[in-house]
């Protein structure tokens, strides 16, 4: 009996989602058939030059992570060029702007990439196009050209005069490289949750057309100081010495066992101390990045952590029992949440109906640590595409951009929106 119920469990959820998955390619049906989405689809393929030199404007806008002020206001401007209303920023340097929808009850849908880049100031230089039309410039992918994406997907919504049923965002976030650890989508979140009720967010980062994330790797990582009173090698032996009791939590660490399903992972980096050759070292530090596919996975790598830094001191401390003492400090530096989304979802679902409405089969990847991160761990129904075209070399010195077909990127985002927030007396939204 447990065998037929368990069956019957299964056969009714894949006739569910066939049903939603037949109902969405309906609603994309409707939206593909309107003349003004035909409209805006045809316009971000005949815009692409233009939308390229705005890529090529803003990449030499130096924006490292912390430091996008100059980029963000240059993209207030064009957003504002473009048509979009209330375009605002906040005092982080997000940016972003609204295509209003008839529904008028504070449901909205979010649009966006992020505005800065791993590089420093002095990195950006030049642009140099080579003979087969690739642009090499450090940033010229990630993510300069997923905003420059979005800038063109506003324009066309807004000539073509589409009019959706739930309100459109398109905004542009801080902080997502590095040690921003996400914290502009974070913000724009909080921001827009307090007079709206955010339906869904998209965000465009990533290579390639056809990849897509729809889970959070989560990812933590630490800083970590031992300290102790040091002395001279010789006359000062026995006393407890900050890099021993630092190796002791290194070599603890690397013998962790970690799960592979969900997929967890641990480094130990950025490890320095000691004062002279011939000094018993006062401090010693390392850094730790640690991420999974598994908020939980995550909480408990954490915990034990914790544990190994106090029991390194301890032992430490106890072999030579004299009263002198290492101890430890630590922090998390970055904290980026873990999350999922059910493999049916709706969201997920609709990703894989748009790309493959324009010509190319999805390919959803696992995990993935990027701003969806955030709108996952709100709850909120989320999804990363890929900016579109080729690319190498994201994030060093030698990255490039090749455009050909890269409106393929824009189009797929048109139909997200499109599915997602509704289009006025023509489609109701997914969700």
């Amino acid at each position: 009996m447990a065998g037929f119920l368990a069956f019957t469990s299964i056969h009714s959820q894949k006739q569910t989602k066939r049903k939603q998955m037949s109902e969405i390619c309906q609603t994309l049906k409707e939206v593909l058939e309107n003349p003004q989405v035909k409209s805006a689809l045809n316009a971000v393929k005949t815009n692409l030059p233009e939308t390229i030199e705005i890529q090529k404007e803003l990449v030499l806008i130096e924006a490292p992570t912390g430091h996008e002020e100059t980029r963000s206001k240059r993209y207030k401007e064009l957003l504002e060029s473009v048509g979009l209303t209330d375009v605002e920023s906040d005092e982080h340097n997000n940016v972003w702007g609204w295509i209003r929808g008839s529904e008028g009850k504070g449901n909205c849908v979010l649009l966006e990439g992020h505005l800065d880049t791993v590089f420093s100031f002095g990195d950006v230089k030049e642009i140099i196009e080579d003979e087969e039309g690739k642009l090499h410039c450090p940033g010229i992918c990630d993510d300069t050209r997923a905003i420059a994406a979005n800038l063109a997907v506003a324009k066309a919504l807004i000539d073509s005069g589409i009019k959706p049923f739930y309100d459109i965002v398109i905004g542009a976030t801080v902080c997502e490289e590095g040690l921003g650890g996400m914290r502009g989508m974070k913000w724009i979140l909080e921001d827009l949750s307090k007079t709206n009720h955010i339906v869904a967010t998209v965000s465009i980062d990533g290579p390639t057309a056809v990849d897509f994330y729809a889970n959070a790797t989560g990812m933590v990582d630490w800083d970590v100081i031992f300290s102790g009173p040091g002395g001279h090698a010789w006359t000062a032996f026995k006393t407890p010495s900050a890099i021993h009791a630092a190796a002791r939590a290194v070599a603890m660490i690397s013998d962790l066992c970690l799960p592979e399903d969900p997929k967890t992972t641990i480094t130990v980096s950025l490890i320095e101390g000691g004062q002279a050759i011939h000094g018993i070292a006062q401090k010693a530090s390392f850094k730790i990045n640690a991420r999974s596919n598994s908020q939980a996975e995550l909480n408990k790598l954490n915990d034990e952590l914790v544990r190994i830094f106090h029991l390194a001191c301890e032992q430490e401390n106890a072999k030579y029992g004299n009263g002198k003492e290492v101890k430890v400090s630590y922090e998390k530096i970055l904290d980026v949440p873990a999350g999922n989304q059910d493999d049916d979802a709706l969201i997920i679902q609709a990703t894989k109906a748009v790309t493959a409405a324009v010509g190319l089969e999805a390919n959803f990847k696992p995990g993935g640590c990027t701003n969806t991160n955030m709108s996952i761990a709100r709850g909120i129904p989320a999804v990363t595409l890929g900016r579109g075209g080729r690319e190498f070399g994201t994030h060093t010195l030698a990255e490039w951009f090749d455009p050909k077909d890269v409106y393929l990127c824009e189009q797929k985002s048109i139909l997200m929106l499109m599915l997602l927030a509704g289009l006025t007396d023509v489609s109701k939204p997914i969700y």
